[in-house]
């Protein structure tokens, strides 16, 4: 394999500890995702001249190749799955234990980044409460490394130019990752989109060993091709390891999650690295800046403290029902436990697997076998429900108050006749009648269904659920505030047509206006005056067209409140008066919009000063730190909307 450099752990360093505190603290270090391209580059770097090696010394196997990934990535991943699962027996509600499950299954099967593609964006608020969201980029990475061993041993068969074939698949990559663009999930999380990061590295790697990188500071050893640096021409050296330096410090500066990624925004980080890695060790960055003694070390436990950093913060998030500015000590404090974990993962877990000459054959299928067992009870909690029977969590609350709500189903999509996954949240509660009431909106407006379908059955009503999420909710103009050409476009047909199917069915008498107002206000992506401007737009459309609209306020939002655990003892409230305080500039926009009914839910939610977030019986109100839980949306609908859904259409 290649010489050992000290200074692409460092490399691996800045990596893991710009993704760690970009995670524990998203809003004052919000380009730190990028430590995954970094990671990406690396990887494809050394997994070639490992194979590369290999295949000139006519040692390569797929096995071997295997098996040493196995030895190198199933140690640490089955110590955090297992913990994971154990952890959330205890502290987890059905509906997130079944979730857990599924992201179990899908780490321990290397295709997490096919079920997130499916559910959320990695920069969404929900995707905070995923404690293994972090494994999608493991996905990828596992994806990668089956198939190009077999790409590289069958380039070295037939004699074809692999530095050639690299660079052509790199560049379709790439091509293909911008013509994903429009959609950033998919682009996100789509192994062919973000292959071409990991062609980066492999093809620096074999440019330099075949001499393709002709430079006087470096050369290929005529056996080995493994390539030798010298101290030759170190200002050449040094020089491109600052315009690395520049270039990562360029893309923590001005990348960000807000626009789609990888796109365009990725080539400064990838570029970076690649610069870095090309300088050679020798040099006063790489030498002393990426090599010293701490950067070395946090290089080699990144890969442990990646996987256990994000556990610990979701977990945290979950229980808190948020990390507010309160949480920072907090935050700082999961951070040096991650970090502990890492160490004592890589010392007793990691090290004696990895480099232990005993029986290698035997700790390979053991490692697969248990790698088996685990995927296998992720996925059976995931088809059990998440386990609803635990007594310790059937104590505190009624199981099925927390079941997974359907963002969508064939109902909702036969009855708007929009194309399937045009917008998050579509669905449709038939009860024969040519009555129905439409909820208008984004993720609030789906929390809220499952209560008002069950009254309007009551009634004989019908119910339509027509929604998206934030920053793109369904309301009139809201798309035309978009300043990305590329968003603009990708969203402005789907949120335009599912606004048409509330004006042009007749059988759509009353609008329920249900909208995250706040959390708008405060991502700063549109101005106080244009979210009024859209939402009175939208009002006057839908009356202008014949439909009775209710705006229905916001819930007091329960971020930062605790959420009931088994072993959590605090106060389960927040203040009416802090919630009024904290939500000012949105009540002076609602209190600006003409001609729709309102409704403030907060005398209901808050009968004192306190707001609590469970019932008198113990039966949380929310699901997570903002949105009502089936039980909360009952309670909603019951206790508040009632006269409205049940009064006739004005």
């Amino acid at each position: 394999m290649n010489a050992y450099r000290p200074d692409i752990d460092g490399l691996r360093a800045f990596a893991v500890l710009a993704v760690v505190v970009y995670h524990a603290f998203p809003v004052t270090f919000e380009s730190g995702f990028i430590g995954v391209d970094v990671f990406f580059v690396i990887s494809g770097y050394l997994i070639s001249g490992i194979i590369l090696n290999d295949l000139k010394q006519g040692t390569f196997s797929l096995w071997n190749f295997y098996s040493r990934r196995i030895r190198r990535i199933f140690p640490a991943l089955i110590v955090v799955l297992a913990a994971a699962l154990i952890f959330g027996w205890f502290a987890l509600f059905p509906n997130e234990y079944r979730a857990l499950g599924k992201h179990v299954f899908g780490g321990a099967t290397f295709i997490s980044n096919f079920l997130l593609w499916e559910e959320t964006g990695y920069f969404d608020f929900s995707a905070k409460a995923k404690p293994l969201l972090h494994l999608w980029s493991l996905g990828i990475e596992e994806q990668f490394y089956i198939v190009f061993p077999l790409l590289l041993w069958y380039c070295a068969k037939k004699h074809l130019r692999i530095a050639t074939v690299i660079i052509v698949l790199g560049v379709l990559s790439f091509l293909g990752n911008l013509y994903c663009m429009p959609d950033p999930t998919v682009n996100f999380y789509n192994p062919l989109a973000r292959a071409w990061e990991l062609m980066a590295g492999a093809a620096l790697c074999v440019s330099m060993r075949q001499g393709l990188i002709k430079t006087m500071y470096m050369k290929s050893d005529a056996q080995t091709g493994e390539v030798v640096y010298g101290k030759e021409h170190e200002n050449l050296n040094l020089a491109l390891a600052l315009l690395g330096v520049v270039l990562l410090i360029c893309a923590l500066w001005l990348v960000r999650g807000s626009r789609p990624y990888p796109g365009w925004q990725a080539i400064l980080p990838v570029l970076g690295t690649m610069l870095l890695i090309v300088a050679g060790p020798m040099n006063l960055i790489n030498k002393h800046l990426l090599g010293n003694r701490f950067a070395v070390f946090t290089g080699l436990v990144s890969y442990p403290l990646y996987l256990w950093h994000w556990v610990l913060i979701s977990y945290a998030f979950i229980i808190n029902g948020g990390l507010d500015e309160s949480t920072r000590l907090l935050r700082v404090e999961l951070i040096a436990a991650s970090f502990v974990l890492a160490v004592l993962t890589n010392y007793l877990v990691e090290k004696p697997i990895r480099f232990s000459t005993r029986a290698r054959t035997v700790t390979i299928y053991a490692l697969i076998f248990i790698m088996f067992v685990i995927g296998t009870a992720g996925l059976s909690i995931q088809l059990m429900d998440g386990l609803p029977d635990r007594r310790h969590i059937t104590h505190y609350i009624d199981p099925g108050t927390l079941k997974p709500l359907p963002e969508e189903d064939n109902a909702g999509w036969a009855y708007t006749g929009l194309a399937k996954s045009s917008i998050d949240y579509c669905r449709f509660t038939d009860v024969g009648s040519d009555y129905t009431i439409a909820l208008l909106g984004d993720s609030y407006a789906w929390a809220a269904y499952p209560g008002v379908a069950e009254v309007n059955k009551t009634l004989g009503i019908n119910t339509a659920l027509i929604a998206h999420s934030l920053p793109h909710p369904v309301l009139a103009g809201i798309t035309s505030l978009i300043r990305d050409k590329n968003i603009r476009n990708q969203y402005d047909k789907p949120i335009n047509e599912a606004l048409n199917v509330v004006l042009n069915r007749s059988d759509i008498r009353k609008v329920f206006i249900v909208l995250r107002v706040q959390l708008l206000i405060n991502r700063k992506e549109y101005t106080a005056s244009e979210i009024k401007n859209c939402i009175q737009d939208t009002v006057n459309v839908l009356i202008n067209n014949g439909k009775s609209v209710y705006i229905v306020y916001e819930p007091p939002d329960a971020t930062g409140v605790p959420s009931r655990r088994p072993f959590i003892k605090r106060a389960l409230y927040t203040s009416k008066d802090s919630i009024l305080q904290k939500t000012k500039q949105y009540l002076d926009i609602m209190n600006e919009i003409n001609g729709a009914e309102k409704i403030n839910v907060l005398d209901k939610f808050c009968p004192q000063n306190e707001c609590p977030t469970y019932s008198a019986s113990g039966i949380p109100l929310y699901f997570d730190g903002s949105h009502l839980s089936t039980f909360g949306s009952t309670f909603l609908a019951n206790e508040i909307l009632f006269p409205y859904l049940n009064d006739s259409p004005k």
